[in-house]
């Protein structure tokens, strides 16, 4: 009989196990699935989806931003609550012209922020002065990814879900507003400012990781009367940093060979692809062209509708503004990724113009945007579910080893001050005219203040 029942304990101690196992494994499969499309976004050995976009992957459209505040109300915790007291002080860490640090940080809350947008509720809009309380007395991280990325395509890459949130984003702030994960943005469209919260997410997970950082002095200009003249969300530090400089090359050269390296990784056939020159090199493939300059700008013009470059997934997840964008990414993975030296690409717009939907990339170096004088590193236009046209303009940078002292803000702003620039944003910007070495100095740039 004692021998049944040792039996029995011991199959029943296997059956509990089993089960154990198989719930762990599903609860890890599960996470698998939630943090797959980030972990593609930021690892080096993202898979290939088309030819040649496994070389320099990383460095192509990841939603990592540019820059990034946290703002620590000071005591905050579980007992005195996330929210500055009046008259009280926050330590503050921002985190700029350093892309590593700012990915590094990211990585930290970016389960958070994925739990968060896949489980928002009802969106509200907000004052100005909400929207600067938010930044300043509550809880929170802000990120800047510099360009204005449509909310559907900034959601998909990070979770692989579809939402309903509408508009573009360049600020966003993970805050905690009455007890609940909240996220804070400005919609870029309309220049309002709006508010929505998840009754998912923990509040505790935010507060213990962002309780162990420390301050380091950064500032928003709304908070300065120096800076008034200034667009209010300007980000500014106490000290100027010494910057790289970047040596520029032109990656391709103005040759058969060039093109076709190209045009393969476009995904031409080259035994079905004829090559002449005239004052640019051409290749065509059916009814579909590529040209190439002698100062690295490729340009792509469709044919008929069965062109080579991918057409569109119009019924896939994610939606047609998403499949549209994240085409037209993996597009520039293969031709600018491995080509761009120590730059990454980002997204830096989505408008709807005449011909169609315009897709524009940007270039920048350790988190600071490089400005070209056409405004973008890479253009696509989109038009009946296809790519219909592009211009790249392909450019390699490296660090040359040496640094460049920025003039100090209250400097730029007495230049800037000087020709009545009013309203412009003050930012860091390495400008690329043409030269063989760019340099970062104090650009303006135009933007409206939004409401409230």
């Amino acid at each position: 009989m004692k021998e049944n029942h040792k039996h029995r304990a011991i199959e029943l101690g296997k059956d509990i196990l089993i089960l154990l196992l198989t719930c762990s494994a599903l609860w890890l499969a599960a996470k698998t699935q939630l943090l797959g499309p980030l972990s593609n976004l930021l690892r080096e050995d993202s898979p290939q989806t088309i030819s040649g976009q496994s070389q320099g992957e990383e460095q192509v459209g990841s939603a990592v931003p540019m820059a990034m505040v946290v703002n620590i109300p000071s005591g905050a915790g579980l007992s005195q609550g996330p929210e500055l007291p009046e008259g009280g002080e926050s330590v503050r860490l921002g985190i700029a012209h350093d892309q590593a640090a700012c990915q590094e940080l990211f990585q930290q809350v970016a389960g958070i922020l994925i739990e968060t947008l896949s489980s928002v509720g009802p969106t509200e809009t907000i004052s100005r002065s909400q929207w600067e309380q938010t930044l300043t007395r509550q809880l929170g991280v802000y990120m800047d990814f510099q360009g204005e990325i449509p909310m559907p395509v900034l959601v998909s890459w990070l979770s692989g879900e579809s939402t309903l949130l509408e508009g573009s984003v360049r600020r966003m702030v993970l805050t905690i507003y009455n007890d609940k994960v909240a996220i804070c943005y400005r919609n870029e469209e309309d220049g309002k400012y709006y508010r929505t919260c998840s009754e998912m997410t923990d509040p505790d997970g935010l507060t213990s990781i962002l309780n162990t950082l420390t301050d380091n002095g950064v500032f928003y200009a709304f908070e300065s009367e120096e800076y008034e003249i200034l667009n209010p969300d300007t980000l500014l530090f106490p000290d100027s940093p010494n910057l790289t400089i970047y040596t520029v090359s032109n990656p391709v050269s103005s040759g058969e060979e060039s093109l076709q390296g190209i045009v393969e990784d476009l995904g031409f056939t080259l035994s079905s692809t004829s090559f002449y020159s005239s004052d640019q090199w051409v290749a065509r493939s059916g009814d579909d062209s590529v040209r190439l300059s002698d100062r690295g700008v490729v340009e792509y013009t469709a044919g008929d509708e069965n062109g080579i470059l991918p057409i569109l997934n119009q019924n896939g997840g994610g939606g047609m503004l998403y499949n549209s964008v994240e085409t037209c990414r993996q597009v520039a993975a293969a031709l600018m990724g491995g080509r761009c030296g120590e730059a990454r690409l980002y997204l830096s717009s989505v408008t709807q113009g005449e011909q169609g939907l315009e897709i524009d990339f940007g270039y920048s170096l350790n988190g600071i945007p490089v400005c070209f004088d056409q405004g973008y590193a890479a253009r696509f236009i989109v038009s009946d579910g296809r790519i219909a046209q592009l211009t790249m303009h392909l450019r390699s940078y490296a660090a040359n080893g040496t640094l460049s002292a920025v003039m100090p803000s209250k400097q730029a702003l007495a230049a800037f001050s000087a020709l009545e620039l009013d309203g412009q944003e003050l930012m860091l910007t390495y400008t690329d005219s043409g030269g063989d070495t760019v340099t970062a100095g104090w650009a303006a740039r135009q933007e409206t203040a939004g409401e409230g």
